[in-house]
């Protein structure tokens, strides 16, 4: 039975973490993974290892993309885990609208925006303390009103083992 050679092995772990860790590297490293198993396998070939070369590069970068995915370092959980000190324990949309109310929201992060309209402007939320995490927040009013969050970010700042890099913020809609 034919065996993979340690250095295909470690070339198939080095372009499974770039691929999962390097922002947009599941675009940006396509190709050169591709080029690199085409190239390693053909060789290979010729000593009769070439399917189990392609099987180890596909089978690594596989389990790699999985425990990236899986991993709890994603950036939208560090941020959801941040501290929150609320004003009060009782407060209405309007009172968290940072576009109407900006000097009245100096408690609320800079990347929290709360989508006011004239229906949900006097809507009471009721927090169960004042110190909270953003998770709690994002949970308490979620499950008293129709709003939902959702982050924004571009992709460039993007990779599977960390997600997306929350650039433009938190939205509740």
């Amino acid at each position: 039975m034919p065996s993979v050679s340690q250095l295909h092995v470690l070339m198939a772990i080095a372009l499974a973490v770039a691929i999962v860790a390097i922002p947009m590297g599941h675009i940006l490293m396509a190709i050169p993974w591709i080029v690199v198993v085409a190239v390693a396998s053909k060789r290979e070939t010729k000593r009769g290892r070439g399917a189990f070369t392609f099987a180890t590069y596909a089978i690594v970068t596989l389990f790699v993309v999985v425990a990236a995915v899986l991993a709890p370092v994603k950036t939208t959980e560090r941020v959801l885990e941040r501290q929150l000190v609320l004003p009060k324990t009782d407060l209405t949309f309007a009172e968290m609208d940072r576009e109407n109310n900006f000097e009245n929201t100096q408690w609320l992060p800079r990347f929290i925006y709360v989508a006011t309209t004239s229906e949900n402007a006097d809507k009471q939320i009721r927090f169960r303390e004042t110190d909270i995490t953003l998770r709690e927040f994002v949970d308490t009013i979620e499950s008293q009103s129709e709003l939902r969050y959702r982050f924004i970010h571009c992709g460039n700042g993007s990779s599977i083992l960390f997600g997306g890099d929350c650039c433009f913020g938190l939205r509740l809609r």
